[in-house]
C-alpha cells in the first residue's frame, strides 16, 4: 500500500498480505476458481430467491422472508465476485464469458436450461431460471466483463511495472 502524501509504501496487514505475497499466477488461478464457483451460485440464489418471493407477494400479498433473504445473499455473493477483480481481474471476466455464453445459449434453447436446471430437482429454481434468464444472464456477463477490466486498470503505483509493459494484465 502506498501514502501518497509521504511517497512510502507501507505493509499491508490482515489477508490483504496474504493475497499480495502470492506469486502472480496463484492469484490468477484463485480469481478464476473464486469467480467460476460463486457466480453461478449468486445467480441461481437470486432467480429463485425472485420467483420465491414474487409468489409469495401476488398468491398471498405478502413478502417471502426466504425470498428476500436468498436475493440478499446473491447480491453479496456477486459484491465479492466483483471484488475479486481487485486481486486478479481474468476471474470476474471468465465468470462474466461464461455467464453470458450460458445466457445465449438459453436463449435459443429452453429446453437445455430446463434440463441443466432440473439436475439440481429445486421447482423453484428451475420456474426462477427460465423466467429471469434470457435477461440476467448476458446482463450480469457484460457487467462482470467490465468489472474485470476496470478492476486491474486502476491499480496502486506499487504494484505497475517500472518499465513499459502491458497496459492490463488480467
Amino acid at each position: 500500500m502506498t501514502d501518497p502524501a509521504l511517497g512510502a509504501t507501507q505493509p499491508s496487514t490482515g489477508p490483504l498480505a496474504i493475497i499480495e505475497s502470492m506469486r502472480w499466477p496463484t492469484r490468477q488461478w484463485l480469481s478464476v476458481a473464486v469467480s467460476v464457483v460463486l457466480t453461478p451460485i449468486a445467480l441461481a440464489s437470486l432467480m429463485s430467491g425472485g420467483y420465491l418471493h414474487y409468489t409469495e407477494a401476488t398468491l398471498q400479498f405478502e413478502n417471502s422472508p426466504v425470498g428476500v433473504g436468498l436475493m440478499i445473499l446473491g447480491a453479496l455473493l456477486l459484491l465479492v465476485v466483483s471484488a475479486v477483480a481487485r486481486v486478479a481481474g481474468i476471474g470476474p471476466v471468465a465468470a462474466g464469458v461464461l455467464c453470458a455464453l450460458f445466457g445465449v445459449v438459453a436463449m435459443f434453447s429452453r429446453h437445455f436450461l430446463w434440463d441443466a436446471t432440473d439436475l439440481f430437482g429445486v421447482r423453484s429454481l428451475q420456474i426462477g431460471t427460465l423466467n429471469f434468464a434470457i435477461v440476467l444472464l448476458p446482463a450480469v456477463g457484460a457487467l462482470l466483463i467490465g468489472t474485470g477490466f476496470s478492476g486491474r486498470w486502476k491499480r496502486d503505483a506499487a504494484e505497475r511495472p517500472a518499465t513499459g509493459g502491458a497496459i492490463v494484465e488480467l
